[in-house]
């Protein structure tokens, strides 16, 4: 082989020096250790490894968004979109013209941010 074959192993390409885990924690649970852990990591949506990091190192495990938030998140941002339409158009036919249009979108704003 050559240095050119060398050159393209393939692969996934190797963490920068430094930035690398390469330590591992291990220890030994019980079953029903083991099941309450893998319940908490289930119910936050994450990978195991993520979710035992994050206990570590922070303290705490912010759960992943679940699919119903990015739901309320993207209603959220395409009413976003709206009020910016809205706001051209009170800047081109006066406020008191879209006022009512407005406020209806802030209400819906309401209601979605506190199902969230």
């Amino acid at each position: 082989m050559t240095d050119n074959d060398n050159s393209h192993k393939g692969g996934r390409p190797k963490s920068a020096k430094g930035k690398a885990r390469t330590k591992t924690i291990s220890t030994r649970l019980t079953l029903a250790e083991w099941k309450a852990v893998m319940k908490r990591i289930t119910d936050a949506g994450k990978k195991p490894s993520h979710f035992l990091r994050d206990l570590l190192l922070h303290g705490k495990v912010v759960a992943a968004r679940t699919q119903e938030d990015r739901q309320q998140i993207r209603m959220l941002e395409g009413g976003c979109n709206n009020l910016n339409q809205l706001a051209k158009l009170a800047h081109q036919q006066g406020f008191p013209r879209t006022k009512s249009k407005i406020m209806d979108l802030l209400d819906e704003f309401n209601k979605i941010i506190e199902r969230i």
